[in-house]
């Protein structure tokens, strides 16, 4: 508690000499105010950290994370952000939900299907909607929200039609066709064997070979085919060699000694 109150008292000795040693306001500019008042905020700033932060303390709870299930939450929203730039597609908003998901009947979910046409997929059991004709985003949430509400509405709607003269068309998805593993490609113990016992009958063949000479080596044909080429530039220099040199000019030298 001394301690504490040393310290209040060292605080405040600094703040009344800080005080003591500014200007008059009244002899300050405008930019002198205006660092003035930066600095008080910054004083007040630092108050609250020392004495009144610490109380925070006493409110903490442990974090608890909610459970988020298919169930409760089946709705997936999905945004575009550019960082700070404006873009035309940045106000995008996309929902995605599975039927399963929403506790319909068999009646109810084959009727929302038909609802939704091009925007069912039926390959993956998924409903997809996307809108960008409002300014915002939060607009374009709203208007997802609003529908999807307005199908539910409606595929629950069986007294009125419940559409079930009407097939569910599925023209405007491309399914794609997976391949399949063949199962008897599949590697099991007996072809792993197999292909053991083919692989130690073609080395054992190809050594009986190599034994009796039928296999020619690439390497030992590609040194022979060399020691001949070798051989015959040799031999070109070498009858080059030979060949008498042609008789040329005399030089003065060679005259002189002539004409004596």
């Amino acid at each position: 508690m001394a301690q504490q109150e040393l310290v209040e008292n060292d605080l405040d000795t600094y703040l009344e000499a800080l005080d003591e040693n500014l200007p008059v306001e009244s002899e300050l500019s405008s930019a002198a105010h205006a660092e003035l008042d930066q600095h008080r905020e910054l004083r007040e700033m630092m108050r609250l950290a020392a004495w009144e932060m610490p109380f925070l303390a006493q409110h903490a709870k442990p974090f608890v994370r909610a459970e988020r299930t298919a169930e409760k939450t089946p709705l997936r929203w999905r945004y575009t952000t550019y960082f700070s730039e404006s873009h035309p597609a940045s106000r995008k908003v996309v929902v995605e939900f599975k039927v399963k998901h929403l506790g319909l009947g068999p009646k109810e979910t084959e009727k929302l299907k038909k609802l939704a046409g091009s925007r069912y997929n039926p390959e993956t059991k998924q409903f997809k909607m996307s809108c960008e004709s409002f300014e915002t985003i939060a607009q374009n949430k709203r208007y997802l929200a609003d529908t999807v509400d307005k199908l539910i509405v409606e595929a629950k709607d069986l007294e009125t039609d419940s559409f079930e003269d009407v097939p569910l068309d599925t023209r405007h998805h491309k399914f794609k066709k997976r391949m399949q593993f063949p199962e008897e490609w599949r590697m099991t113990e007996r072809r792993r064997y197999q292909l053991d016992k083919e692989r130690r009958k073609a080395l054992l063949a190809e050594g009986r070979k190599v034994e009796e000479g039928q296999i020619v080596s690439g390497a030992a044909a590609i040194e022979a085919d060399r020691q001949i080429k070798l051989k015959q530039a040799e031999e070109a220099v070498m009858a080059e060699a030979k060949k008498p040199l042609p008789a040329g000019k005399m030089g003065k030298k060679q005259m002189g000694q002539r004409g004596r």
